[in-house]
């Protein structure tokens, strides 16, 4: 018998590894996961991070994906010889999110290797369907499913030791605290966990209480609620220490809009419904859905007549059947409730845990329907085994085509070996969707990496970096005529650095151009702006005035600004020239006078049309600053 288990546990970790490495096979090096973009590079950019501090514990600037992953990795970042690469946390996220299988087994004595045949078919036919999210970099998916899983898991080994006669002796404590730990980590992934495990425990704890302990020993089964409480109250906490760090330090909470829709209720539920009926595997998980309130249908006749045995193999796959099928819509419900959603357009990967959890409701409730049949009951268990493997063949012949390699993963490698090569340790400015996803490809963190002010800066603490270092990079992604004829803009206002172009073609790997610029903030002369503050340059009569510490009969003035200038109006006294232009970001006034200037007003005419309406500052640059700029 020792031996049989010794086998059975050596094949299934042998069938896990192929599952693994099929999956990996689908992702060549120069790959990713749903393309290279800077959403993606977030996480590398945290797991070669040096700082470990509150505003570490979620996803860089936003408050909705726990970084405990990533904070693993950067407590082992000495052992990683150099700094951890994109393939690096690619094969962490894939072991963890594989994982999920081994928790499957132990659902159900024979059900389980359905369960994980499925699921690993799941992870290995439909990336490019969707449920290729689960293995996204910077979505966190593939870390809470299996999260939730194994605190599933363990919730119910604890139910099931509560509901015996010595709960203690069962290790109802044991299971507790592993399910509340799991829980925590599900939590911290995602607070969209705590009501999918409260799903998945309500519909358990009713059937486990069904035949559970008489009377009053009836109610410890309540405490399986502890653990996933635990795992909630911990989300909670270290999202509020999280907001407290950030509103201390950088002025702001950077928090998610996930407030309650009601007003779109109707509209919500038409479109999500619509994303299950169009999206794969959408279709396949209402069919689980159908087979879920058959099994629901089911156990309420069976507990109406008396006759529910919560210890036949019948009654358990309908359990887990209900079970997953109540996880899948308690997340579609959540889709629904939250606003976030309806203002990504719906996107079908807010789906992912219900498209998992729906396909496994789909599985089990064949397996169900199938013990239903009296002739098939007594061959269940080979059925079982027969189904699961032709899971996993049909899983592992039919993935599909191999990932192909990225393009711009390739060059934004190229152009972050230049950089470190020529000044390691300069920042690097750019658009969020140009800058992150080069600044992250250094493994020994050598790229410190903000975007254009008014973008969304995921990075507040190297600001005092560009403040306070000799010039910056900047990255500008061009292609077609605009890569022909766009060039970098002489100068640059950010974040109060005043930065002058010194080599516009520092370094070209199409379609990214980087140019070299020098800080000459040392170069200006202190203003004052009236009003300090409110100035909407795209508001007809709108003004501001730019007062100087100190007049100067040349300067230049640059406002921080992305609105078009087409209807300001500038009034500067004593200036014979008072000259306007504007690019990216920055408008310049060339003043020249005969005698000093000591200011100047913004004064919008006419409302102007545009996307922005933003104003960030002005900084005045005189003196050897102005002769050596660019023409």
């Amino acid at each position: 018998m020792i031996r049989r288990e010794s086998l059975l546990q050596v094949l299934l970790v042998g069938l896990w590894v192929l599952v693994v490495t099929r999956v990996l096979s689908l992702m060549p090096p120069g790959a990713c996961w749903v393309g290279w973009n800077s959403d993606m590079a977030i996480p590398v950019l945290q797991i070669n991070d040096a700082v470990i501090n509150p505003f570490r514990f979620y996803y860089y600037g936003q408050d909705r994906l726990g970084a405990w992953p990533w904070m693993l990795m950067q407590a082992a970042r000495p052992l990683s010889g150099g700094g951890w690469t994109v393939h690096a946390l690619i094969l962490w996220h894939t072991l963890w999110t594989c994982a999920a299988c081994f928790a499957l087994l132990r659902l159900h004595r024979w059900g389980g290797w359905v369960l994980a045949a499925a699921y690993a078919a799941l992870l290995m036919v439909l990336p490019g369907q969707n449920v290729e999210h689960m293995f996204a970099l910077g979505h966190a998916f593939g870390w809470q499913t299996t999260a939730m899983l194994v605190s599933w898991w363990a919730l119910a080994r604890m139910l099931e030791a509560l509901a015996g006669p010595t709960p203690v002796a069962s290790g109802a404590r044991r299971w507790g605290a592993g399910a509340a730990l799991f829980a925590a980590l599900a939590c911290w992934s995602s607070p969209t966990s705590g009501p999918m495990l409260l799903a998945f425990l309500s519909v358990w704890g009713l059937f486990v209480a069904f035949q559970g302990p008489a009377g009053r020993a009836r109610w410890r089964l309540l405490w399986s609620v502890l653990p996933v409480g635990v795992g909630i109250v911990t989300e909670v906490i270290l999202r509020n220490r999280y907001h407290h760090f950030a509103r201390k330090h950088f002025g702001q909470r950077y928090g998610t809009n996930i407030q309650m829709d009601l007003g779109y209720l109707g509209e919500n539920t038409h479109a999500i419904l619509e994303r299950l009926r169009t999206a794969a595997p959408g279709p396949w998980v209402l069919v689980g859905w159908g087979l879920g309130l058959v099994a629901l249908a089911f156990l309420v006749g069976q507990a109406r007549r008396r006759t529910l045995d919560t210890r036949s193999d019948l009654a358990r796959l309908a359990a887990l059947t209900l079970m997953f099928t109540a996880g899948s819509v308690a997340n579609a419900l959540l889709t629904v409730l939250v606003t976030h959603v309806r203002l990504n357009g719906y996107e079908a990967r807010y789906l992912v845990p219900t498209f998992v959890f729906g396909c496994l409701a789909l599985a089990m409730g064949v397996l169900f329907l199938l013990s239903w049949v009296p002739a098939l009951r007594a061959h269940m268990k080979g059925l079982g085994a027969l189904l699961a493997s032709g899971l996993l063949l049909g899983g592992y012949v039919f993935a599909r085509e191999p990932m192909p390699r990225d393009p711009l993963l390739e060059q934004a490698y190229v152009v972050a070996n230049a950089l470190v090569e020529r000044e390691p340790g300069h920042v690097l400015l750019g658009g969020y969707w140009d800058s992150y996803l080069v600044g992250a490809l250094d493994p020994l963190g050598r790229i410190p990496t903000v975007v254009f002010k008014g973008e969304y800066l995921r990075t507040p603490f190297w600001t005092r970096d560009l403040r306070e270092g000799p010039g910056a990079w900047v990255v500008f992604r061009r292609e077609g005529e605009e890569a022909r004829t766009a060039t970098a803009p002489p100068w640059l206002i950010q974040y109060g650095t005043v930065l002058r172009l010194a080599e516009a073609h520092a370094v070209l790997a199409p379609p990214f151009q980087v140019a070299r610029y020098v800080n000459e903030t040392r170069h200006t002369v202190p203003v004052r702006l009236a009003p300090e503050r409110g100035f909407k340059p795209c508001e007809a009569g709108a003004s501001v005035t730019v007062h100087f510490e100190r007049p100067v009969e040349r300067g230049l003035l640059l406002v921080a600004s992305r609105t078009p200038p087409e209807g300001i109006e500038v009034e500067a006294p004593g200036a014979d020239e008072a000259r306007l232009e504007a690019n990216l970001g920055a408008w310049r006034v060339h003043l020249k006078g005969s005698r000093p200037i000591d200011q100047v007003t913004l004064r919008v005419r006419a409302r102007v049309e545009s996307e922005f309406c933003d104003f960030y500052g002005a900084a005045l640059v005189t003196g050897a600053a102005l002769d050596a700029a660019p023409p």
